[in-house]
């Protein structure tokens, strides 16, 4: 059986005190009811009649896919045993799941129960807005003094890392090569940056929360990141984390070429890329001829690098780290006219998504081999050609 990465790429909330009661043993809320909460519905969309613009932010978020993305299911369909890890963080409100289970001794016989409450339109909106907005007393609101048709709770917390962590930073080591590594939290105190995840992921905007309502200072809730989309709808703007600088491509004479760039990690708090150990940002470097034919080229690997089976491990980690500037040089004899730089943020590799590929047409998901056959595996951060000197 191939396990690299079964839940690598997958957000588990675990700590290192596995089995010692963390957030991922469990829903974020128990059994939920509209009525009781004085909700029409507790969809994401039942939501979005009141709180049109922020609903539609949520629609374009990678949050909204948590659910359906293609990797992510891809990623459970490995291994079925373990795959109740992974519900509490992609569906983390405990009417999307149709079998609740809890952890006993073991996380491959974990406890389970048929759930009565279960509404598979609501599972497939994935971290949808009662994930985040749910408390016993009432619906979070970041502000006070709140009108609504439905109960509310004042809830500064809401703009706080804890709320973010709780998936964002997850780190565990369960089987040999069952491994969760997601370390945004730790990198970001690390490296000394207090200022929240929100500051950059929930820009404020002032607007009206609800429609005809008075306007208010808020966060954008489509939670800008890398910028790569998961197939569905329009993927939203990354945020400008990397810098290039210094591009320069020169010749010898005795007909050496030299090209460098210097590539800065000038917007994130934390190391780029974070999060999912499996990506990575590919540098390019290219000399070009006249015609556009690439006549040499040199390529460096920033991220992570893991073995995942039959023991778990990171071998190598030379992402960006806060503040960090490096620079890239090489050299080559091959002709031609411009240098092309390139950079590009590579979500899934070709040899892992043709894995995913052919485990799809194996076990005869042809939805899942169609949606992956769509997926958006990486994206160009930076690419321009500079002349020769």
């Amino acid at each position: 059986m191939r396990i690299f990465g079964v839940f690598g790429v997958l957000v588990i909330a675990l700590s290192a005190s596995a089995f010692a009661g963390d957030v991922w043993e469990q829903a974020a809320t128990p059994k939920l009811e509209a009525k009781a909460l004085g909700l029409s519905g507790l969809k994401a969309s039942d939501c979005g009649v009141c709180h049109t613009s922020i609903y539609e932010e949520w629609r374009q978020s990678t949050h909204a896919q948590a659910w359906v993305d293609p990797q992510f299911q891809a990623e459970i369909s490995k291994d079925p045993d373990v795959a109740w890890l992974c519900q509490n963080c992609h569906t983390p409100v405990s009417n999307q799941q149709a079998v609740l289970s809890r952890l006993v001794s073991s996380v491959r016989k974990p406890e389970k129960q048929n759930n009565t409450s279960f509404n598979a339109d609501f599972r497939d909106e994935g971290v949808t807005c009662l994930a985040c907005h749910w408390r016993p007393q009432g619906i979070a609101a970041p502000h006070r003094n709140v009108n609504a048709p439905h109960r509310t709770v004042y809830a500064p917390d809401l703009a706080d890392d804890k709320l973010c962590s709780r998936c964002h930073q997850a780190t565990a080591r369960l089987e040999d090569a069952l491994v969760c590594h997601f370390n945004t939290g730790v990198e970001k105190a690390e490296a000394g940056v207090d200022t929240r995840c929100s500051s950059c992921h929930m820009p404020t905007v002032n607007r009206p929360v609800v429609l005809g309502g008075t306007a208010r200072v808020g966060g954008v809730h489509s939670w800008a990141g890398s910028g790569l989309g998961k197939g569905v709808g329009p993927a939203v703007p990354g945020l400008q984390s990397l810098a290039v600088s210094d591009m320069s491509a020169t010749r010898s004479a005795n007909g050496e070429l030299e090209a460098g760039l210097i590539v800065s990690n000038i917007g994130a708090g934390h190391m780029v890329p974070t999060g999912d150990p499996e990506r990575y940002i590919l540098l390019t470097v290219s000399v070009v001829a006249k015609d556009g034919t690439v006549t040499d080229s040199k390529t460096w690997r920033i991220g992570q690098t893991w073995v995942w089976s039959p023991v778990a491990k990171q071998i190598a980690d030379n992402r960006l780290g806060v503040g960090e500037k490096r620079g890239f040089h090489w050299r080559s004899v091959a002709l031609g006219e411009q240098v092309r730089f390139k950079l590009e943020h590579v979500r899934v590799s070709d040899e892992n998504h043709t894995y995913h590929l052919e485990a799809a047409a194996k076990r005869g998901d042809g939805a899942n081999l169609k949606a992956l056959q769509a997926y958006p595996t990486r994206r160009t951060i930076f690419e321009e050609q500079v002349l020769i000197r």
